[in-house]
C-alpha cells in the first residue's frame, strides 16, 4: 500500500514537473527569450505568507543555514525539481528482484 502511495505521489510530481517545463517554455517562446521559474519564486508566488514564514523560522534556526544552503538549492527550475523528485520516488517504489540462487552460464 505504502508503495503505491509513493509511486502515485512520484507520478504526479513528475506530470506537475512536465506542465512546469511546458509552461517554461511557453513563456520563453513568447518573451523571445529563455526564462525559467525557479523553486523561489514559484513558492513566494504560489504561497507567499507560507514562504515568507519558513524563511524567518530557519533564519532563527541558524541564520547561516538560509543564505548559502537553501537559496543555492532554491536556484533551481521548478521543472527540474519537481521531475527529480518524482523519478526518484518512482524508483524507489519499484519492487526488488528475487535474489538469484544460481548462476546461469
Amino acid at each position: 500500500m505504502l508503495r503505491l502511495l509513493i509511486r502515485l505521489i512520484g507520478l504526479l510530481l513528475l506530470a506537475g514537473g512536465f506542465i512546469a517545463l511546458i509552461v517554461d517554455g511557453t513563456r520563453s517562446i513568447a518573451a523571445g527569450r529563455v526564462m525559467v521559474m525557479s523553486l523561489n519564486k514559484g513558492a513566494s508566488a504560489v504561497f507567499p505568507g507560507l514562504y515568507q514564514s519558513l524563511q524567518s523560522s530557519v533564519e532563527n534556526v541558524s541564520a547561516f543555514l538560509w543564505d548559502p544552503v537553501l537559496t543555492t538549492l532554491m536556484l533551481a527550475p521548478v521543472s527540474v525539481a519537481f521531475g527529480g523528485v518524482g523519478a526518484l520516488l518512482i524508483l524507489l517504489s519499484h519492487r526488488r528482484s528475487a535474489p538469484l540462487y544460481y548462476a546461469r552460464r
